[in-house]
């Protein structure tokens, strides 16, 4: 037994030896991994100015601003018919169709479409209502910027509506243009 209080008093000098021996300052390093991932914002930017007509085709541009931590972003458009007094619940008079014939433009000024594709964006049915306002909707353009490494740029949608109607009844006609940008998560 006596050994035994030996040995438990020399590792005792030897703990509080070597704890006494050691550095006064002591620190460890963790690591920390953050990803970013891939965010997009659409505003708008400039409406169109506002037009006259009687008959024939009327074209409006609307200018979006899209930015994105991305360089490759994809776009489609949505847009209501034009509606006298801008009420789509007027259903008295007939709203001034979107001209499906003719594609819509999207128009990135800092951005191609990618594999050598179009700017043009046929209408392909319809699309997801903006409020009370039914819509078209266009095929989806991805495009890649020129910038470095982002999409933070203006982008032009034209679109044109037919009023052809030659008894359509005066005043001021508004409908909705919606751009969706979407981009490809990492």
């Amino acid at each position: 037994m006596k050994r035994f209080a030996v040995v438990v008093c020399l590792a005792a000098a030897v703990a509080v030896t070597a704890f006494a021996l050691g550095d006064i300052k002591s620190s460890g390093v963790g690591s920390m991994i953050v990803e970013v991932t891939p965010t997009v914002a659409v505003a708008t930017v400039v409406e169109p100015d506002i037009q006259l007509v009687q008959t024939g085709q009327v074209e409006g541009i609307i200018t979006f601003l899209v930015e994105a931590n991305v360089p490759n972003v994809c776009l489609y458009v949505e847009a209501s018919g034009l509606y006298l007094g801008n009420d789509p619940a007027n259903d008295q008079v007939a709203p001034i169709p979107v001209d499906t014939t003719v594609p819509a433009i999207i128009d990135p000024v800092h951005a191609q479409p990618l594999n050598g594709g179009s700017k043009l964006a046929p209408w392909i049915g319809d699309g997801v209502p903006i409020g009370q306002y039914e819509t078209q909707l266009t095929e989806t353009i991805c495009f890649q910027s020129s910038q470095n490494g982002t999409f933070n740029q203006e982008v032009d949608v034209a679109i044109v509506w037919n009023q052809n109607d030659s008894d359509k009844p005066t005043g001021m006609y508004g409908g909705k243009i919606r751009l969706t940008a979407l981009v490809q998560p990492n």
